[in-house]
């Protein structure tokens, strides 16, 4: 009898022990991705907008996820499709473009993954 108990409390501490792990699960990683690609990008700023991941799909080490952005002074809402690759378990955003439903403000749209913040809208001058 006291085998069994002491057998049914190890398995007991087995399973605690392994759903305590401390892990981030794929979608707050790829939450993690974008927010570590948003920041990288110059001229977008975040702190005049609250985020909204709307929907995440992951297959396998690709991903997808679209964010709905909403200007904290009213009057602008946007959404952004990204696109996500596993790359030493950190997820990183390898595009994105604008879904639908956009009303964005003037200046308030983040711009494509990979664009840097460099360019300036044509017909600007340049800027030292």
């Amino acid at each position: 009898m006291n085998r069994k108990i002491l057998t049914c409390t190890a398995i007991l501490l087995f399973a605690f022990a392994a759903g305590c792990k401390n892990q981030p699960s794929d979608q707050d990683a790829i939450r993690a991705g974008i927010d570590k690609h948003l920041s990288a990008v110059a001229g977008v700023n975040m702190s005049a907008m609250d985020k909204e991941v709307k929907q995440i799909s992951v297959n396998g080490d690709h991903a997808t996820a679209q964010v709905e952005f909403h200007a904290k002074q009213g009057g602008g809402t946007m959404q952004m499709d990204y696109t996500l690759d596993r790359k030493g378990g950190e997820w990183t955003v390898t595009s994105s473009q604008p879904g639908g439903g956009l009303t964005p403000r003037p200046g308030m749209m983040p711009p494509p993954a990979g664009a840097g913040g460099n360019s300036m809208p044509q017909g600007h001058p340049p800027v030292n």
